[in-house]
C-alpha cells in the first residue's frame, strides 16, 4: 500500500471509527409454499320466520286451571333453602338461546421461512477483527454473505464505509465490490478447476481494472508472494495443490482487489492443525501490512482467541453475547457461552474441566421457540425466559449479553 493510500485510510478512520455498521439485519429463506385445507367454526345467524307464519298455537292443558296453580302455590309456601326455591337448570338452558355454528372448509396459501439471521446489530472498527462463533446452522455464514450482499437481505441496513449498501443498485454496488471480499470455507469447491492460478487470482483484477494490462502479471505474482505462493504456480491448476496451498490461493484472490474489509468464512476448518497456524499467522501479517478489517467466522474457539480483538457468540440467528476477547474468555456471562468454552479441549491431562452438557439439539430456525431461543436447552431457564425475549444490553466496557439472569435495563452511566 502506498503512502497516499495509508494517509487516506488513517483519515477515514479518524472521521468514522467504524468501517461497518449493521442494524437489524434479517435474512429469511423461503423453503415451502403450499395450499392447506383448514377447518373453522363459523357462527350461523338465526333465521327470521317467514311472513304469515306466526308462533305455533299452544296446546290447551288437559288438567283444570285450579290444579295447575297448586304447584305454584306450593312453591311460594316452601321454606327457604327447600326444593321449592331451586330453579331447574334445564329450564334456564331452554330460555337462553344457544348460538349455532357450522364447520367451514377453506384453502389457505401458506409460506414457511427459515429465519437464518433474525435481527442482528453490531459494529466493526477500522483494522479490527471480529470473531464470530456458534454451532453449525446458527447463521454465521449467512450473515457474512448477507453483509456482502451475496444474499439479498430481508430487512435491516448495512452501512459500509459510510455508505448504505442495502439501498444501492447493482451498478453502484459494483464500484465498491473490490473493497469487500470473502474467503470461502471450502478451498476445494471455491476454486474453478479449469482455470490456472494466475487467472483465478487475476480475473477480478481485469474486470475492475485494478492495474494496467502491462503490469498485470507482475502485480499478480507480487500478490502470490505475499500469500506464500511461488512464482511458477502462476500456470498451474488447483488440483495440483494441497489444501493449505489452495486456501492461500483463495486468500490471494481476495486480497488482489485491495480490499478494506474481508469476511473469512471458516478459512482453516478444512486444514490440518499445523497448516491452520500458518494461515492464521498469514492473515495477521497481511492485516498489519494492508490495514485490513476482518470478520473471522469459525468453530474453533482457540483460533478465534488467537486472531480476534472482539468475539460475538451467535445462537439461532441472533447474538447472545459480544465483547472483547478477554471479557468473553475470562468472564463469560451467557450460559451458552459457558457451555461452548467448557467444550474447548485443554492439552493437560491433569487439568479437570467441568463440562457443561447441553441437552437436546438446536431448534429449527423455521420454527424458533418463543421467548429466549436458548431456553429449551438452558439449565437456568425461568418462566419469563419462555415468554419474553431478553434484550441485548451493554453491561459495561462493551460487554453485551442477552439473558434474563441479568437486569433488563442498561446500567446507569458512571459520572
Amino acid at each position: 500500500m502506498s503512502v497516499e493510500q495509508e494517509n487516506a485510510a488513517v483519515g477515514a478512520a479518524e472521521e468514522n471509527p467504524n468501517i461497518l455498521e449493521v442494524r437489524g439485519l434479517k435474512k429469511y429463506f423461503l423453503i415451502r409454499k403450499e395450499w392447506k385445507l383448514v377447518k373453522e367454526q363459523v357462527p350461523v345467524a338465526p333465521q327470521a320466520p317467514a311472513e304469515g307464519e306466526g308462533e305455533p298455537a299452544k296446546a290447551e292443558p288437559e288438567a283444570p286451571v285450579e290444579a295447575a296453580a297448586e304447584p305454584a302455590e306450593a312453591a311460594k309456601t316452601a321454606p327457604e333453602g327447600g326444593e321449592g326455591t331451586q330453579e331447574d337448570p334445564q329450564e334456564e338452558a331452554q330460555e337462553q338461546p344457544q348460538e349455532a355454528f357450522k364447520t367451514k372448509h377453506k384453502l389457505e396459501y401458506r409460506k414457511t421461512y427459515v429465519k437464518a439471521v433474525d435481527g442482528v446489530s453490531f459494529d466493526i472498527a477500522h483494522g479490527e477483527t471480529l470473531g464470530v462463533v456458534g454451532e453449525s446452522g446458527c447463521g454465521k455464514s449467512t450473515m457474512g454473505r448477507s453483509i456482502l450482499r451475496l444474499h439479498e437481505i430481508t430487512a435491516g441496513s448495512v452501512v459500509f464505509d459510510g455508505k448504505d449498501i442495502t439501498k444501492m443498485k447493482a451498478s453502484e454496488l459494483r464500484k465498491i465490490r473490490p473493497q469487500m471480499q470473502i474467503v470461502f470455507q471450502d478451498p476445494y469447491s471455491s476454486l474453478p478447476p479449469r482455470l490456472p492460478v494466475g487467472e483465478i487470482i487475476g480475473e477480478a483484477v481485469k474486470v475492475h481494472g485494478i492495474v494496467p494490462k502491462s503490469d498485470y502479471r507482475d502485480y499478480i505474482i507480487s500478490v502470490m508472494r505475499k500469500c506464500g505462493l511461488q512464482d511458477f504456480y502462476f500456470d498451474r491448476y488447483p488440483h495440483e495443490f494441497s489444501g493449505g496451498q489452495r486456501q492461500r490461493i483463495c486468500i490471494a484472490r481476495a486480497l488482489a482487489l485491495k480490499p478494506k474489509f474481508v469476511v473469512c468464512d471458516e478459512p482453516v476448518s478444512a486444514l490440518d492443525v499445523s497448516i491452520q497456524a500458518q494461515i492464521v499467522n498469514l492473515l495477521k501479517e497481511l492485516q498489519q501490512d494492508m490495514h485490513l478489517t476482518y470478520m473471522f467466522i469459525s468453530h474453533d474457539l482457540s483460533v478465534v482467541k488467537h486472531i480476534s480483538d472482539r468475539v460475538g457468540v451467535m445462537y439461532l440467528g441472533n447474538f447472545v453475547e459480544m465483547g472483547s476477547k478477554n471479557a468473553i474468555f475470562n468472564s463469560p456471562m451467557h450460559p451458552y457461552t459457558l457451555a461452548l468454552l467448557s467444550a474447548v479441549p485443554v492439552p493437560d491431562p491433569h487439568y479437570h474441566v467441568n463440562r457443561i452438557i447441553l441437552e437436546g439439539d438446536i431448534p429449527s430456525p423455521a420454527n424458533p421457540p418463543k421467548g429466549c431461543k436458548f431456553h429449551t436447552r438452558c439449565s437456568h431457564c425461568m418462566d419469563i425466559c419462555k415468554e419474553v425475549a431478553p434484550k441485548f444490553i451493554d453491561y459495561g466496557n462493551g460487554h453485551l449479553c442477552a439473558c434474563h439472569l441479568y437486569p433488563q435495563e442498561p446500567p446507569a452511566p458512571q459520572e
